[in-house]
């Protein structure tokens, strides 16, 4: 805009769908995201208070069309990108990309159950589950959001009750069954699958789910 003619309307055209609605959005809400974002409405403002509401207008064009302001504008952004790497932007959709991010990394647990989790008992999966991203009745998590006085696991008093240690490392877990020492381990089905007989024949009993029934967060 800098760049045009001072009394004459502009069309910018640009291949990204996204950019378009943060602007739109922002002159609609009167709220920009980042300091660019506030510098390009800053600019687009004056020069409609000057040549009216349809001052500037914006269109969309396919990227990579050997349109040639659009590979300048392409090339001159990701030079841009380089300059202040040290210094990101803060945006409300980045902060919804990074939470959704940790979440995900949260539940890509090493061992998460390889599918055979949904088969299992009510009680075995919520724990289980609980043990992977480390919330819930769990003392650890309990303390972290001021609902316990402290982290102490109930069992053996001595570590933090996390979901890691009560899945692999508490001694009480060794009492109820537990033989495994990594989720890699508790995800080998035919270690921990065990023949069992009753009067209607042989049946399998999955030995980690029968551990994870057995551990009381209550």
């Amino acid at each position: 805009m800098e760049d045009a003619l001072s009394e004459t309307n502009v069309l910018i055209l640009s291949d990204s769908q996204a950019a378009i609605a943060a602007v739109k959005k922002a002159g609609h809400t009167g709220r920009a995201r980042t300091h660019d974002l506030k510098v390009v409405m800053e600019g687009l403002k004056e020069r409609q208070s000057r040549l009216g509401p349809n001052a500037v207008s914006f269109g969309w064009v396919k990227a990579h069309n050997e349109l040639h302001g659009n590979e300048e504008a392409d090339r001159l952004a990701k030079e841009a990108t380089n300059l202040y790497p040290k210094d990101p932007q803060i945006t409300e959709g980045g902060l919804k990309q990074a939470w959704r991010k940790m979440r995900e990394e949260e539940r890509r647990v090493k061992g998460a159950g390889m599918g055979r989790v949904v088969k299992w008992n009510r009680k075995a999966r919520v724990t289980y589950i609980q043990c992977c991203t480390g919330k819930g009745n769990l003392q650890a998590w309990c303390h972290k959001i001021g609902k316990a006085e402290n982290s102490e696991c109930r069992k053996c008093g001595r570590y933090a009750e996390t979901g890691k240690h009560v899945a692999l490392v508490c001694t009480h877990g060794e009492d109820i069954g537990r033989r495994w020492s990594t989720w890699e381990d508790m995800d080998d089905r035919a270690r921990w699958a065990k023949k069992e007989k009753d009067e209607k024949g042989f049946y399998t009993v999955d030995l980690v789910e029968t551990f994870f029934s057995k551990i009381d967060l209550c």
